[in-house]
C-alpha cells in the first residue's frame, strides 16, 4: 500500500504545470485601469450577444447538480465566495466543481496554499474516475489529460495580498484562465480583523474578475454560531471577517456538512450528508436556496438523492 502512495506522490509531483521558484511577478504587480465613457448605443452588439446568449465566450457554466440547472451557474466575469466551517467539505466540493468545469475543456488556476499541489491533483484524479482504485498507468493517463487545463501555484506559506493579485492578473493574462481559485483568505497575509485590509484585496479581486472573462473562486472561512457549534448551517453573515467580503462578491456559497448524522449512526439516515446554500446571487434570476447532497467518500464526490457516482474500472477520457 505504502508503495502505491509513493508512486501515486512521485507521478503528481511531476505535474509540468507546478508554477514554483523563478516565477517573474513584478509586471503583474500593478492595476491597469482603461477608462473609458462611451454612449449607450455603443453596447448593442454587446448586449444582443450578453442576452440572447450568442456570444460563446460569455457562456456561463453549470455546478454538477441538476437541480442547480437554471438556477446558479458561473458566470463570466463574477467573484463567488465559497465559505463553510472548517473540515465541511469546502474545498472538496469545490474540486468536483472544478473537475466538472475540466471535463468541459475549461481552464483553471489554482492558488492553494493551504493544500500541496500533489494532494489537490490527488482528490482530482479520484473524483475524476469515481474511484480510488487506481494504478500508475491511471495516474500518468489523468495528468497527460489535466495538463491541458490545469495549472496550480506551488506554494504553502502564507502570501502577501499583492502577490495573490499580481497572480490572479497573471492567470487571466498569460494562462487564459477560465476559473481561478483562492484557497483560501486566511492564507492571503491579512490579519483577521484587518476588515479595511480584507476589503481592499476582495475589491481588487473582483476587480481582475470584472476585467477578464472568467470566475474567481474565494474561500473564506465561517464563524461558528454560539450556542450551536457546527450542528446549523451558517449564514451569509457567518463568514470570518469584514462584511465587505460577502457583500462585495456576485455570489455567495456555503457548504454545510451534517456532523449530528455522523455522530448519532443509525438515527438520521434519511437526512442528507451536506448542504450547498446559495446564501447570495447578484445576477441573472437572483435565485438563493439549499441543495440537499449526500457524499460518497471512496472517490470523494458529493452528489443529489438518486445519482450515486458511477465507479469506474479505469481512467477514461
Amino acid at each position: 500500500m505504502q508503495a502505491d502512495l509513493d508512486t501515486l506522490a512521485d507521478n503528481l509531483l511531476q505535474f509540468p504545470n507546478v508554477i514554483g521558484e523563478g516565477l517573474d511577478l513584478d509586471p503583474f504587480m500593478d492595476e491597469e485601469i482603461i477608462h473609458r465613457v462611451k454612449p449607450a448605443g455603443a453596447y448593442k452588439d454587446a448586449m444582443l450577444r450578453l442576452i440572447l446568449r450568442e456570444d460563446e465566450s460569455q457562456r456561463s457554466e453549470p455546478l454538477p447538480f441538476n437541480v442547480l440547472k437554471e438556477k446558479f451557474e458561473l458566470r463570466k466575469h463574477e467573484l463567488t465566495v465559497w465559505s463553510g466551517y472548517k473540515r465541511h467539505g469546502k474545498s472538496a466540493l469545490i474540486s468536483q466543481v472544478l473537475v466538472a468545469q475540466m471535463k468541459r475543456q475549461q481552464r483553471m488556476f489554482i492558488i492553494s496554499p493551504e493544500f500541496r499541489p500533489e494532494a489537490v491533483l490527488e482528490r482530482m484524479l479520484y473524483q475524476f474516475t469515481g474511484t480510488q482504485a487506481v494504478d500508475a498507468e491511471d495516474i500518468k493517463t489523468f495528468l497527460a489529460w489535466a495538463d491541458r487545463f490545469v495549472w496550480l501555484y506551488d506554494n504553502q506559506a502564507s502570501l502577501k495580498p499583492r502577490v495573490v493579485i499580481a497572480l490572479c492578473r497573471y492567470g487571466a493574462k498569460e494562462l487564459k484562465a477560465d476559473h481561478i481559485l483562492i484557497d483560501s483568505l486566511m492564507k492571503c497575509g491579512i490579519d483577521f480583523d484587518d476588515y479595511s485590509g480584507q476589503k481592499r484585496f476582495v475589491d481588487k479581486v473582483q476587480s481582475i474578475a470584472h476585467a477578464y472573462p472568467l470566475h474567481i473562486h474565494l474561500v473564506a472561512h465561517a464563524r461558528k454560531g454560539k450556542g450551536r457549534g457546527d450542528e446549523g448551517a451558517p449564514s451569509l453573515h457567518d463568514v470570518k471577517g469584514g462584511s465587505e467580503i460577502a457583500d462585495l462578491a456576485e455570489n455567495v456559497l456555503m457548504v454545510w456538512r451534517n456532523t449530528r448524522k455522523e455522530k448519532e449512526k443509525g438515527k438520521h439516515d434519511s437526512e442528507p450528508d451536506a448542504q450547498l446554500i446559495v446564501e447570495a446571487q447578484r445576477n441573472a434570476r437572483g435565485w438563493i436556496g439549499v441543495v440537499s447532497l449526500f457524499y460518497d467518500p471512496d472517490c470523494m464526490l458529493f452528489y443529489e438523492p438518486g445519482y450515486a457516482p458511477e465507479r469506474a474500472d479505469r481512467v477514461r477520457f
